[in-house]
């Protein structure tokens, strides 16, 4: 089975989130079936595929669930390079290219196929992975195949969610002087935003954007009733170079002031770390664009753990979760072939 067909059975079996077995299942009996030697651990949080000989270095990381299928889901193209379907890009191209590479050039690698990526952080799967590839593999560095449409992403920023409330007083709006309507107290919290909302920073080289938004709004319980209190979501992107204590002072500073502030989740995210020898060689072989990674991903926990690490995989970002996902065959080939590449150098 070649690369792509292996590509099109992992997006004909349905894995959203929650519901990974079937495909995990699949990804064994693939193993199996092309006579795969080595060790494979299956938990909860996924399956980690360790070739016999492997010196175990590199670990390569892919998540094998996916947002749901939108009703008009498009599974056709007139071009014959464009493979649809859900996972095609997020990640299950990814997948595909780590299930060849354990077959066909396992020297140095281990596979680690993880589950929950698209859920809460304390779901992923990669909590329950991570210490058992600690303890049985020596790994130095990983690849996380997410699509970056074969660019290097390096880094990635940190996250925070915050709750704040407003609060009011409630009264009839025939009379608003009875009442405090907390949501003209908004506008000095959204000014606030738009004056942190794109901060532009440049680390290890790279420019990262360290930006803040309100995601969501709530107040109110009728049309003649003024609210009592207001609630909104905060969701700040902050710089790797910062950690929780130090964003969520951020976020205290701004706004305790105008509202009640719970901070809801927050996980750091990672310096680019190109001091690092590991991703220099990375760089140096694969000698494709680099840029900073504007988003969370798990390259974070990877860089808690001391491991350093690069996003990079086939498929194009901006068609993840879309309707009319697709990956380009070509790029999945060339995706596997310069990974190939990469191992094989620590044969020169």
């Amino acid at each position: 089975m070649s690369i792509i067909e292996k590509l099109e059975k992992l997006i004909s079996i349905e894995s959203i989130t929650g519901n990974e077995e079937n495909i995990l299942d699949y990804i064994e009996q693939d193993l199996k079936t092309n006579q795969f030697d080595g060790t494979v651990i299956r938990n909860s949080g996924g399956i980690i595929a360790i070739p016999k000989i492997s010196s175990k270095k590199v670990a390569l990381v892919g998540h094998v669930d996916t947002v749901p299928i939108v009703k008009d889901q498009k599974i056709n193209f007139d071009d014959d390079d464009l493979l649809p379907g859900r996972g095609s890009v997020d990640m299950k191209g990814g997948v595909a290219v780590i299930l060849e590479l354990l077959i066909s050039n396992p020297k140095n690698i281990v596979g680690v196929f993880y589950t929950a990526e698209e859920g809460p952080y304390e779901n992923n799967g990669l909590g329950e992975l991570i210490p058992v590839l600690i303890q049985e593999c020596p790994v130095k560095f990983s690849i996380i195949l997410e699509p970056t449409n074969n660019e290097l992403q390096l880094g990635c920023l940190g996250v925070l969610n915050a709750s704040l409330t407003i609060d009011g007083k409630a009264g009839h709006s025939a009379r608003p002087w009875v009442g405090d309507n907390p949501i003209y107290k908004l506008s000095k919290i959204i000014e606030i935003v738009k004056d942190n909302e794109i901060q532009e920073l440049e680390i290890d080289g790279l420019n990262f954007k360290q930006v803040m938004s309100i995601t969501k709004v709530s107040s109110g319980v009728a049309n003649n009733v003024i609210p009592d209190s207001l609630n909104l979501n905060l969701n700040f992107r902050y710089s790797p170079e910062l950690n929780r204590a130090s964003a969520s002072k951020i976020i205290e500073n701004l706004f305790s002031e105008y509202a009640n502030i719970i901070v809801t989740n927050c996980s750091d995210g990672a310096m680019p770390n190109l001091n690092s020898e590991e991703i220099k060689i990375f760089v140096d072989v694969v000698n494709k664009l680099t840029t900073p990674k504007q988003a969370w991903t798990d390259i974070a926990r990877f860089y808690e753990m001391n491991i350093p690490s690069v996003n990079f995989g086939p498929g194009d970002p901006l068609l993840a979760h879309s309707a009319d996902e697709h990956v380009s065959k070509r790029q999945l080939l060339e995706s596997y072939e310069l990974v190939d590449k990469y191992l094989k150098s620590f044969d020169e």
